[in-house]
């Protein structure tokens, strides 16, 4: 396990770093502002957020990589752990709109390798182990089969739905081809195969607490629940697109492997040899060779060691209850118990691929250029005429040139990762994440980007329209609180010229407001209440002269209104409820 889990996170930092510009630099898609934003009300802590600077970034990346190949080679192996799980839930607090299950799981892996002896074998310590320790338990060892019982029940239970029980659920994800790989679409010319495995992950998943905890034949039960969920997840590896996820299951699957396995030829020689000291490595494997035994840490510490193994094996418990009590909306979410569990993150949901339909999006990363042309950013194709036109659902998913992107597109769609639309747009205009190589938005002098996207079935997208996730104006300038525009702001027309100017409140406009016409004279003036005209206002032709004054209330014309002509007439009409009554 401890091998495995230190290449995966390996692979995993280096697929990171090479992506490290758009994700993780100070002026990436994901700013420090983003990240803290996020955390207003759910505060945590993180190295990755003390410093706003690239060079430090890099130094912790860095730091990390280097600890997981310490990691890998054994030595000092539970600090080494204690480092790389600190590093690691630190690096993934830094982007938390880029969270993923396989970031969940890796924590609590980490986590629990802090607590066991897994530097004991195949390691390149010095120190000379004890042939005794063959087997080992204790909180931390319950704590990964009950990790792995909480997710693959809890999947289990979020599937219990009519997309598992028809068999569609896989033919649906391959068949969209937005997350699958070549197999996997491969698959898709073989329907009934797909419904078969469909309905086994399924029985798998909800037979996992018999398999991992069968007080009948344990080690058995439990070898067969291993090699079936690596091959479960062997096969989810190879046909979707789902980053580390299923690497760090199987690392962890691992641990479980029952100890009559390694009791068996060749892997009993293989450990005994991996346990004795270096300078007895070569000696006959047949020979009894006396090991000293290893000093055995004190009271105090072996106490310290299984209290804080266990509290963590409380909260993951605790929170799978918890969360499943918040699904079935027979409680509330509490900001402080997430608080509580976040701080050693454990705050796991696995509803992932529950409702497989949901899964299938179609996004329309549409821009307007200084022409009024309106271009498919991600596909390269004009998608409507004129303004007034209804740009149409695309029917090819897009090849992203990291999987991130898709991961990132898909949770500003949710009303959790709201705060970073507007950061995500605006990156949106001097990059451009297709696989292909397409223009930016700033090559192609785009004014403004509306993001589009639709979730469904092939069949369910025909009968839908798209819906405007998000949309942002570059002639526009000002500050952005929470993914919301906040503050003083302007608004420029496509030639330059001043368009309006006055503040918002979290995205509705409030207080003072001016708008101006083409020539940069004064057109009106007023009060915005959250969003509607309220109070005063007053408006003025191109030369400057007034045209109109009167009162708004709520966005609506009320009471008496003075309108004045250019050849010097004036009159008064009286409004109720914006309607002129006389």
């Amino acid at each position: 396990m401890r091998i495995s889990i230190a290449l995966v996170l390996i692979w995993d930092l280096i697929d990171r770093i090479v992506q490290f510009q758009h994700f993780y630099s100070i002026d990436g898609v994901i700013p420090f502002a983003s990240a803290q934003e996020y955390y207003a009300n759910l505060n945590t802590w993180s190295f990755h957020l003390l410093i706003e600077n690239d060079l430090y970034q890099y130094f912790l990346f860095g730091l990390q990589l280097a600890l997981a190949i310490v990691l890998l080679t054994g030595i000092k192996a539970r600090l080494t752990a204690a480092a790389s799980w600190l590093l690691f839930g630190s690096m993934i607090a830094r982007a938390p709109a880029l969270l993923t299950g396989g970031d969940m799981l890796m924590a609590s892996m980490l986590f629990w390798l802090i607590w066991i002896p897994s530097g004991q074998f195949f390691s390149l310590s010095r120190k000379k182990n004890s042939t005794r320790e063959s087997t080992f338990c204790s909180f931390a060892t319950a704590g990964i089969i009950l990790q792995y019982v909480v997710m693959y029940t809890l999947t289990g239970i979020y599937k219990w739905n009519p997309e598992w029980h028809d068999g569609s659920a896989l033919f649906v994800v391959l068949d969209d081809q937005a997350l699958s790989k070549p197999l996997g679409v491969w698959l898709t010319q073989f329907p009934e195969f797909l419904a078969l495995l469909t309905w086994g992950t399924l029985i798998l998943e909800v037979t996992a607490p018999i398999l991992f905890l069968s007080p009948v034949a344990t080690q058995r039960f439990r070898m067969v629940g291993v090699l079936s969920f690596i091959g479960l997840h062997v096969g989810i590896f190879l046909t979707m697109e789902v980053l580390g996820f299923s690497p760090v299951s199987i690392s962890g699957l691992l641990a479980m492997i029952p100890s009559f396995v390694w009791a068996s030829r060749p892997l009993k020689k293989l450990i005994t040899n991996s346990s004795r000291p270096p300078d007895q490595a070569n000696a006959a494997s047949d020979e009894e060779i006396p090991v000293e035994p290893s000093p055995q840490p004190g009271l105090y510490f072996r106490v310290l060691r299984e209290v804080s193994a266990g509290t963590g094996l409380a909260i993951m418990l605790f929170y799978a209850v918890w969360q499943m009590l918040v699904h079935a909306e027979r409680v509330e979410t509490d900001y402080r118990v997430n608080w509580i569990v976040h701080q050693i993150r454990m705050d796991q949901s696995w509803t992932m691929f529950h409702v497989p339909s949901n899964l299938c999006y179609r996004y329309l990363l549409e821009g307007r250029n200084s022409k009024g042309e309106f271009i498919d950013l991600l596909r390269g194709n004009r998608t409507r005429e004129t303004v007034d036109d209804t740009p149409q659902i695309p029917q090819d998913a897009i090849q992203y040139e990291s999987s991130r992107w898709l991961l990132l597109f898909r949770q500003m769609g949710s009303t959790q990762y709201f705060n970073q639309q507007q950061h995500t747009m605006r990156y949106l205009q001097k990059y451009n994440p297709a696989a292909t190589d397409l223009p930016t938005a700033a090559e192609l002098d785009i004014k403004e980007i509306m993001f589009h996207g639709v979730a469904g079935v092939r069949e369910v997208r025909e009968a839908s329209s798209l819906s405007k996730i998000a949309h942002i104006d570059f002639r526009a300038h000002g500050k952005y609180y929470q993914g919301q525009r906040h503050g003083l702001w302007e608004h420029y027309r496509d030639n330059g010229s001043l368009d309006s100017k006055g503040t918002y409140d979290y995205g509705l406009r409030h207080g003072k407001w001016r708008f101006y016409h083409p020539n940069g004279q004064l057109a009106s003036e007023g009060n915005f209440d959250l969003g509607h005209e309220h109070g005063h206002w007053t408006m003025f032709d191109e030369n400057g002269d007034r045209t109109a004054h009167g009162e708004f209330i709520d966005g609506q014309k009320e009471g008496a209104w003075t309108f004045w002509y250019d050849n010097g007439g004036m009159t008064t009409g009286f409004f109720k409820d914006d309607e002129l009554v006389r």
